[in-house]
């Protein structure tokens, strides 16, 4: 068999580098994690999570509406804005970023879990920023009948174009948390959904508790040359004993 020549291995070899590396650096991405819960509860009642695949700018949060403040943290500081404030610089080139309510508790459980495991290091900023960056938008609806309030967060390029969207539902007065940063998540955060359930099986017929037992068939024995019993029929067995009583009759007429 003729053997392929060593610059068609090698070649074969880098094309598939290139393969793993592009699949690598699409996982990759922006992440933008939300997560709520109950006043007082550590875990949260609701997540979403989406990402983008677009070049790694700091982000700029430059819409919050809903009548609320917030407060932007990283590794290097907390700034506290309201709608006003905006725009907020995110620089999470080294880490990610948190968006809380001000004052609103940051359980452990909804923090979001990026490879890099650590916040960024340089402190949110305010001011004009840079153009050609990626916009965020925060809105937080009226309170439903139940007082519960919808976060929705969405992500627009410079130009308006949606990069993604998400949404969670918001107890009376509980807290939600904005993970916002840089690389894949390593494991998703958020509540253990149920298994979906499907239809009701009918419940099984009813039956005797205690039905009565049954007598086991008698054994048959089988036949010396090893063939299949035969159970003969009444019928049959009346009409050989006929066949049997004529024969022995015109034997005994024959001898006289």
């Amino acid at each position: 068999m003729r053997r392929s020549p060593a610059w068609v291995v090698a070649v074969g070899v880098l094309a598939m580098c290139a393969v793993c590396s592009a699949r690598v650096q699409a996982d990759d991405g922006f992440w933008v994690t939300l997560a709520a819960g109950a006043s007082g509860a550590s875990t949260p009642s609701d997540y979403a999570e989406f990402s983008f695949d677009s070049p790694h700018a700091p982000l700029v949060i430059n819409q919050l509406t809903g009548g609320f403040t917030a407060q932007a943290t990283t590794g290097g500081g907390t700034t506290f804005f309201g709608a006003v404030g905006t725009p907020i610089l995110l620089p999470t080139a080294d880490g990610y970023a948190t968006l809380t309510p001000n004052g609103g508790p940051t359980p452990a459980a909804a923090l979001p879990r990026f490879n890099s495991g650590s916040m960024a290091s340089v402190a949110p900023q305010t001011g004009t920023p840079p153009a050609g960056l990626n916009l965020l938008s925060v809105d937080q609806s009226e309170p439903g009948s139940n007082g519960s309030r919808v976060l929705t967060v969405g992500v627009t390029d410079s130009n308006g174009n949606s990069l993604g969207q998400g949404h969670v539902t918001v107890p009376t007065d509980g807290w939600w948390v904005i993970g916002l940063g840089t690389a894949a998540l390593d494991q998703p955060t958020g509540p253990v959904d149920p298994p979906p359930s499907g239809p009701d099986d009918p419940p099984p017929p009813p039956g005797d508790p205690n039905p009565p037992p049954t007598s086991p068939p008698p054994p048959t024995s089988p036949p010396p040359n090893g063939g299949t019993v035969t159970t003969p029929e009444p019928a049959s067995i009346l009409l050989l004993g006929v066949g049997g009583l004529a024969t022995t009759t015109w034997r005994r007429l024959r001898r006289r």
